[in-house]
């Protein structure tokens, strides 16, 4: 290891006088920065209670783009006088604590290399690293007590094996996709101490029985067969009778800001009644559909709501009505040997979706890939198509828009006729979802990668779940665990997580790669080094002629390589 690189590694050295950031005053990408630059501030200063960071890669994400279109819109900004206090960006990063306060020592060391998880809760608030707390828009970055300490644990965490810092920067982008495929991603059973409503109908005396321990806090029970209500009434002691209410009357009365946690129907009569119940569902809640019949009409459902509070639509068709619970009964993962169809799989998220179908031990047989741009589906073809046989599963890709029937023809071929397994809309659009059900196998999922704005309904067939095991689920973000778990992918190589990166830039180029994020103009990340701070934006077979010491360490594809990011630092990183 030469000198240069083990002086960066370790963060020796005495600090710059000046940090370089990206402010963002709410009004697009013109008001990131000071006329197209960073701007020069005093370095910060690290309390007792504080570690400052150095920045050492930042993953430009879609969502960046999404908050510097939207400005002052953007609901996780919370109304923010941007004139007074302008926010700064950046979510996806690598950091290295280069001063550890006092209160943190027996936690973290000087040249300790960290991922960041963005969410963060303190007192049950949530708050975002990158949003609402300054984020790794810099070349250094003061992590205050709340992301050091937050409800749920600390924030950050420790990457000890030899990664890339690219590597430690996608870990939260992969996660959010990994986790869509995760049984943590939703809560498949009722929730301890939350808050229970089980709908029947009236003069039903058919005989339902709970096959599992409630540890519900409060069970409200409306129009229950009675032995049914017998049972729980003698087994716990909380159980209020509330005859004839709907579901809105029940969340008024009993959860009027949270919502129902918990929501059992049985053999409910109209997808309107599935609906309303869904509308009153708390984040993380679950709703349990016992029923052996079909309902005429779909159900609407909120695709906004199914993507970012990840609801759980579970469902049986009793009498057992625990049935419908567990990771058993609701799958999760992508089928063994089925097929998946990927829509929007053109972007950077759905191109990660495509690698993980492939790379996926024991994974699909099958991945349709959809796209409406053609330059991206070329894309799809040649950076996927040696994986694809690699791996012994078969890749097709194509425009269906361009290519009128043979969608059809395609999961025809694949499925038998059955439609397909898994199906995964990476488009923010009910549209996308429409045009998707009908493909869905009878007991296959549907995963609302996502998510639009609050009020786009889509109309989903519920009662597949109760009579399939079919699944309707969303996700979105991610947790450190989740985390750790694609850094455990990284290091037994079962995932190529730097793959995904397309084109490179330093702290100056930092705008550039928010407007190639906004203009799409990449098959892939963007990933910005902040302390290599003339490196112009480059996509990788750029590199070739403008740095070709750094290109020969690429991998074919070209892909990215920590080989590659070492060569690059140690070229243009100024002491």
């Amino acid at each position: 290891m030469s000198d240069r690189w083990q002086q960066y590694r370790q963060a020796t050295g005495p600090l710059p006088s000046h940090n370089l950031t990206w402010p963002f005053a709410g009004r697009s990408l013109e008001s990131v920065g000071v006329d197209g630059q960073p701007v020069r501030e005093t370095m910060p200063t690290c309390g007792p209670d504080e570690i400052l960071v150095r920045v050492d890669a930042l993953g430009l994400c879609a969502s960046d783009a999404k908050m510097i279109r939207m400005g002052h819109d953007y609901p996780l900004f919370f109304e923010r006088d941007f004139d007074a206090d302008p926010a700064r960006l950046g979510h996806e990063a690598a950091l290295t604590a280069v001063i550890v306060g006092d209160g943190w020592q027996a936690q973290y060391y000087a040249g300790q290399r960290l991922g960041i998880q963005p969410d963060v809760y303190v007192d049950g608030k949530r708050t975002i690293f990158g949003v609402n707390i300054p984020g790794a828009m810099a070349q250094y970055v003061i992590l205050e007590r709340g992301v050091l300490a937050s409800d749920f644990g600390s924030c950050i965490f420790p990457v000890l094996s030899d990664v890339s810092y690219a590597d430690i920067a996608l870990l939260e982008p992969w996660a959010c996709v990994d986790v869509a495929y995760r049984a943590t991603a939703r809560r498949p059973t009722p929730k301890q101490d939350g808050l229970l409503w089980i709908k029947g109908n009236p003069g039903d005396r058919r005989t339902y029985r709970v096959g599992c321990e409630l540890k519900s806090r409060h069970i409200v029970l409306t129009n229950v067969p009675p032995s049914l209500a017998r049972e729980l009434h003698s087994r716990y002691g909380v159980v209020a009778e509330r005859p004839r209410a709907s579901a809105v009357d029940v969340a008024e009365e009993f959860a009027p800001d949270t919502g129902l946690d918990d929501i059992i129907l049985i053999d409910p009569k109209e997808a309107d009644h599935v609906a309303e119940a869904v509308d009153q569902l708390a984040s993380r809640g679950t709703l349990n559909l016992v029923t052996n019949h079909s309902w005429d009409e779909p159900v609407a459902v909120d695709m906004n709501k199914l993507h970012y509070q990840h609801l759980a639509l579970l469902g049986c068709t009793g009498p057992d009505i625990a049935d419908a619970y567990g990771t058993e009964r609701n799958r999760s993962e992508l089928r063994p040997g089925g097929v998946i169809w990927i829509l929007g799989a053109g972007g950077t998220m759905g191109r990660m979706h495509i690698q993980r179908a492939l790379q996926l031990p024991n994974g699909p047989r099958a991945i349709i890939a959809t796209n409406r741009g053609q330059e991206r589906l070329n894309s799809i073809i040649n950076d996927f198509s040696a994986l694809a046989a690699t791996s012994g599963r078969e890749l097709v890709a194509f425009n269906p828009t361009m290519e009128p029937g043979r969608l059809q023809g395609e999961i025809s071929r694949l499925t038998g006729g059955r439609g397909c397994d898994d199906i995964v809309v990476v488009v923010p659009n009910p549209a996308a979802v429409a045009e998707a059900l009908p493909f869905l196998a009878a007991d296959g999922m549907l995963v609302v990668f996502a998510g639009a704005e609050a009020g786009n309904s889509i109309k989903l067939p519920l009662d597949r779940v109760s009579l399939y095991g079919a699944q309707f689920t969303g996700t979105s973000g991610s947790t450190v665990a989740d985390q750790l778990q694609v850094l455990e992918k990284i290091q037994d190589n079962s995932l190529s997580a730097t793959r995904t990166v397309a084109a490179i830039g330093g702290m100056k180029a930092m705008r550039h790669g928010l407007q190639a994020v906004l203009e799409k103009a990449y098959p892939g990340k963007v990933v910005i080094f902040p302390q290599l701070i003339d490196l112009p934006l480059l996509s990788l077979p750029e590199l070739e002629q403008v740095l070709p010491d750094v290109y020969r360490q690429l991998d074919p594809g070209p892909t990215w390589t920590a080989q590659a990011e070492r060569v690059l630092i140690e070229k243009c990183w100024t002491l």
